[in-house]
Order: C-alpha cells, then structure tokens, then sequence
C-alpha cells in the first residue's frame, strides 16, 4: 500500500480550470449561489457520515442479536455495522459519501478557480460578485416536488 494519497476524484477538470483550459459563462449570483449549494452538500454529507458512524457504534439494535438461537439477527447486525462504517472492500455508507464530498469539494474548487479567473480579468464583474456576495440572501436548498408522481404508463395511480 502506497503512502501518497490518492488523487482527486476530478483533479483533471481542477487542472483544467487552475490553467485557464475552462471557461464558463455565469453570473456573480449563479457563482455563489453554487458555492453555497456545495457547502450545503458538504454539511449533508458529514451529517450522513456522523449517522452511519452512530449506527456502526450501536451496541443494541433489538433484532434479536443477543439470544443465541438467532444465529441470523447477530449476522444481520453485523452487516449492518461494517456496512456503515467500515466494509473492507471499502463499500460502506462512511466511505462512499467520503468520496462524495471530495468530488463536491472538486467541484467547488473548480468553479472557485474559474471565478478567480474571471474577477482577475474583469473589475466589474468583480465589484459586482463581491457585493452581492455580501447581500444576496440565503436560498433554501431544492427539494423534490411533491406529487402527483407520473408512474411509468402515464396515469397518477
């Protein structure tokens, strides 16, 4: 096993941006509206790690784990656990939703980059993104829309 980290999930599109090779076309608002959303994502994140750290932590679970006879409810459990936290085949809800928040971070990263870009060429714009920056009110986070939900054949039922 190698000591060097392993690289960034998007460190391509990270590069790319760091060396001008991608250009967007976005408004200040669409910039931080979109680097609050990653923060928002990367809270979310943790959150659902710091559950599954909880749930591989658990020490009872009232499935039947402690009789004996239930060979199956302690098996259960245990799946339960490695799955949550610490699967060797690195499968576990901890692991996954890690790389999740370093391919949030890459993103973020990204378009920060590409912003910095663009405030260096461009004061106005600049002036503009660093007031609204100091303005523009919070937005709550999208959620789904509720029902009613269009099933495969057309219908609501």
């Amino acid at each position: 096993m190698s000591d060097e980290p392993a690289p960034r999930p998007m460190a391509n599109m990270l590069a790319a941006a760091n060396e001008g090779q991608i250009s967007v076309q976005m408004s200040p608002e669409e910039f931080i509206y979109l680097d609050r959303d990653c923060e928002t994502f990367k809270i979310t994140i943790r959150t659902i790690q710091n559950l599954a750290k909880e749930i591989g932590e658990q020490s009872h679970w009232g499935l039947g784990e402690a009789n004996d006879d239930l060979y199956s409810a302690r098996a259960m459990v245990g799946r339960y656990k490695v799955k949550a936290m610490g699967a060797p085949d690195g499968n576990s809800v901890h692991l996954i939703m890690d790389q999740h928040f370093k391919i949030v971070e890459d993103i973020q990263n990204t378009y920060r980059s590409m912003r910095d870009r663009i405030m260096q060429a461009d004061s106005e714009w600049a002036a503009a993104y660093n007031a609204l920056s100091a303005t523009l009110p919070e937005r709550p986070p999208v959620g789904p829309t509720p029902g009613p939900h269009i099933l495969p054949d057309g219908s609501t039922r």
